[in-house]
């Protein structure tokens, strides 16, 4: 799982005061309150000048610093290591806005012992990667950017580049993957998810992932007829059963309710639409999801229900207005 961190440093000098400052706070979600964090101050171009340790809300500060670029260090167990440059004048602000740095939590993933049974130990993700050679980590690196600009072609040229030169490359298999399913490219999306499951057989993502895949490859069926687009289905909810196995998450129950609401059997969507809702209650599309599913069974004040709950929850909807309708119509049937 990756967990956020928001690093807010404010660079606060006063015209008088010959020597500057810098203050932060970091916020680790998973850090208990009563923990305090070290934090480095190194100049970018020299030693260390300060170590110290936040207090209990994760608030630290350093001052009588003199003008130039600091590096920011914090390196909490089990995350990766943060190095963030700051720079400090005394004469007024300098780079003064905000800087959000995203702590990553180291991923693990399970050894298997030769008899098959999963190993006690476990070994960290990010030591197998350097394994990788530098220049598919960078096109991966580039790939993730050029996703973020929402140019996939881009993309998918350098996620072929870095695939080509790291073959068991996981992460770039499952991007490319999805990649492929936003292009309707059912077959290579297939094929991609599945090398990412060869790859890194005890992660639930691929299998989520393909689940989700033949739920939309059977919407795209539809003319092939009931009975094509039932076996695809039936792959879908095999497979998300699967990744349930392995770890619950809001996602692969949405994804498998969607599954069991597309094959028309409501019983069985709305039982796992309400446990992606019990896990996270501001699942929108989760939430749709289950309103749909009373709607069809005709139980209209259920869906009314949450056809109000939805609204309340995402007053800047874009599809507020057709929700509102869609309420609306649910409301005569009632009366």
């Amino acid at each position: 799982m990756i967990w956020k961190i928001l690093f807010a440093l404010i660079l606060a000098q006063g015209q008088a005061n010959p020597t500057g400052a810098i203050r932060g706070q970091i916020i680790i979600p998973s850090v208990n309150a009563f923990d305090r964090i070290q934090v480095v101050v190194q100049r970018s171009d020299g030693p260390i000048v300060a170590r110290i340790f936040s207090d209990t809300l994760g608030h630290f500060e350093v001052r009588n610093l003199a003008n130039g670029n600091y590096d920011i260090l914090v390196d909490v167990d089990g995350y990766e290591p943060v190095r963030q440059q700051v720079g400090v004048s005394s004469g007024g602000y300098f780079n003064a806005a905000s800087v959000n740095i995203t702590l990553r939590e180291k991923e693990k993933t399970a050894v298997v012992k030769p008899d098959g049974n999963p190993a006690e130990d476990t070994v960290d993700i990010t030591e197998l990667s350097r394994k990788y050679p530098k220049k598919a980590i960078q096109d991966y690196e580039k790939a993730k950017a050029e996703l973020r600009n929402k140019n996939e072609a881009k993309a998918l040229e350098l996620l072929l580049s870095a695939i080509k030169v790291a073959p068991d490359f996981y992460d770039a298999h499952n991007t490319l993957g999805s990649i492929y399913q936003k292009q309707s490219q059912f077959q290579e999306a297939e094929a991609e998810f599945t090398r990412a499951r060869e790859l890194n057989p005890r992660a639930p993502e691929p299998l989520v992932n393909l689940g989700s895949l033949y739920i939309d490859e059977a919407a795209a069926s539809a003319a092939q007829g009931p009975a094509s687009v039932g076996k695809i289905l039936d792959k879908a909810l095999d497979i998300l059963e699967a990744s349930l196995k392995m770890k619950r998450s809001p996602m692969a129950y949405y994804f498998l309710g969607t599954a069991y609401y597309r094959s028309s059997f409501y019983d069985e969507a709305e039982t796992n639409f309400k446990h992606a809702l019990e896990m996270d209650s501001r699942f929108p599309a989760g939430r749709l999801m289950l309103a749909n599913t009373y709607i069809r069974q005709r139980m209209w004040q259920n869906a009314l229900e949450h056809l109000d709950i939805y609204l309340a929850d995402n007053p800047k909807a874009s599809d507020r207005e057709q929700i509102q309708e869609t309420r609306a119509r649910v409301a005569q049937r009632i009366k």
